[in-house]
């Protein structure tokens, strides 16, 4: 009786794992290195199983800002009170490989000399790309 509960959990707590491992996509989908530039829209919400912001460009197009999970972006310093409605910013991280969205997977969001780094390691090799680039 012991060893089929055992069994049992085992099963269902490595199909838990499975799940989790499908569900969670991580960078795929956003393949092209973007820095984009505009005021803050929607301030850092941290409800959901990653932040999200929004921010606004030059041509008054709104860009989705997907962050990091709540307590990785709050340990980069975002919190929903940090950057108020039109506060300048600038996003850097790998746009969405469908154009017609309008969406970031955000892996820094500067403001006023400030980096929050949500996501270091990409920051570091989106900034690169986009030096290579000549951006």
């Amino acid at each position: 009786m012991f060893r089929q509960r055992l069994v049992f959990v085992g099963s269902a707590l490595l199909a838990l794992t499975a799940t989790s491992a499908v569900a969670h996509h991580g960078w795929s989908g956003n393949n092209s290195a973007v820095q984009v530039t505009g005021t803050v829209v929607t301030p850092v919400d941290l409800s959901g199983p990653h932040g999200t912001m929004q921010i606004r460009d030059a041509d008054g197009q709104v860009w989705d800002l997907t962050l990091a999970p709540a307590p990785r972006t709050t340990r980069a310093g975002l919190a929903a009170d940090t950057l108020a409605v039109g506060t300048e910013v600038t996003a850097f991280g790998m746009r969405n490989d469908n154009t017609e969205r309008f969406e970031i997977k955000t892996a820094r969001v500067s403001q006023g000399g400030t980096n929050y780094d949500v996501y270091p390691e990409q920051a570091a090799q989106v900034t690169a790309a986009l030096d290579s680039a000549g951006n």
